[in-house]
């Protein structure tokens, strides 16, 4: 009955996206248009791809704060002297590898040296900002290769190559959830750490896992920005660290670990974006944004709280 429960409660987030697609219909119909939806959802897809490692985090109970630091630092390498005289394959893996070394140092301070994930995740977020204008010299140049910026420039069985790459991740991601073992590991863990720890739960090597596979998200989602944009920007992905843990908690994901999926992250995500875009249509700009959003936010986060007391 509780499981039922807090699956009806998070299929709350597609009732609010089908009620912000009436008002963007009200508001203004173009923005809902059939020509318009490939384009929302490739401005989408960053942020989904992101999401989907904060949610596998957030199940788990952790989160990452780092990820705008890696998702910047990834567009400024797509776009500067490296990736201009090493080509795309080059950078595509230098950017692996920095996703993997954050994720590892990440894990590695929360799980071994027993540190907040806010503020392990926050300080490396800083190192990596530090590091970008190091890098940079505080001015980033340059254009991102045409090799990257195929990904969102290019479509695959009519859809946007980026949307495909976010919607086969979560896909992947929800199977991994809920057909392996390392999904039942986080889920126990989420749970509670301690009853992990004396059913044999790997739990070390799950979160060390958990973290990895969170900055990687970031890489990804930073190559898709990128390709997007088309240029490289210190800051392009700041935004994205909060917006990624709020379409999570959504999408039905708890804050205190435990209960998420990726179905209802992937409605958080879509969600987001549509309500920017119809703000946006309707003259309110960023800050009426962010005020809606952090209303939605606070929302989700009294739902699902009571849902998990249930």
């Amino acid at each position: 009955m509780r499981i039922d429960t807090i699956r009806l409660r998070q299929s709350a987030v597609w009732l609010a996206l089908g009620l912000t697609i009436v008002a963007m219909l009200v508001v203004r119909p173009t923005l809902i248009a059939p020509e318009q939806w490939p384009i929302l959802l490739r401005q989408a897809a960053p942020l989904g791809v992101l999401a989907i490692g904060q949610t596998i985090l957030l199940i788990g109970g952790g989160f990452d704060m780092s990820v705008g630091g890696v998702v910047g630092f990834v567009s400024v390498l797509a776009a500067g002297p490296f990736a201009q005289s090493q080509g795309v394959g080059a950078v595509i893996f230098a950017c692996l590898i920095l996703g993997i070394a954050v994720g590892v140092l990440n894990g590695a301070i929360v799980t071994f040296g027993k540190v907040s994930p806010l503020v392990a995740t926050l300080g490396t977020g800083f190192v990596l900002t530090g590091a970008m204008l190091i890098y940079t010299g505080g001015a980033p140049t340059g254009h991102v290769p045409d090799g990257i910026r195929a990904l969102s420039r290019e479509k695959f069985l009519g859809v946007p190559l980026a949307v495909d790459i976010w919607l086969a991740l979560a896909l992947l991601a929800g199977l991994m959830l809920n057909k392996s073992w390392f999904g039942r590991y986080v889920y126990a863990i989420g749970s509670g750490p301690k009853a992990a720890i004396y059913a044999g739960v790997a739990v070390t090597a799950t979160q060390l896992a958990s973290y990895v596979l969170s900055s990687l998200c970031a890489v990804v989602g930073g190559l898709l920005l990128a390709g997007f944009v088309g240029i490289g920007a210190l800051g392009a992905g700041q935004e994205l660290t909060l917006d990624s843990l709020a379409a999570a908690v959504i999408g039905g994901t708890l804050l205190s670990g435990g209960v998420g999926g990726m179905t209802g992250t992937v409605g958080g995500v879509v969600l987001l974006t549509a309500l920017s875009t119809l703000l946006t249509g309707a003259g309110a700009g960023a800050a009426g944004s962010s005020l809606v959003h952090g209303l939605v936010l606070l929302g989700a986060s009294i739902l699902f709280r009571e849902a998990k007391r249930g």
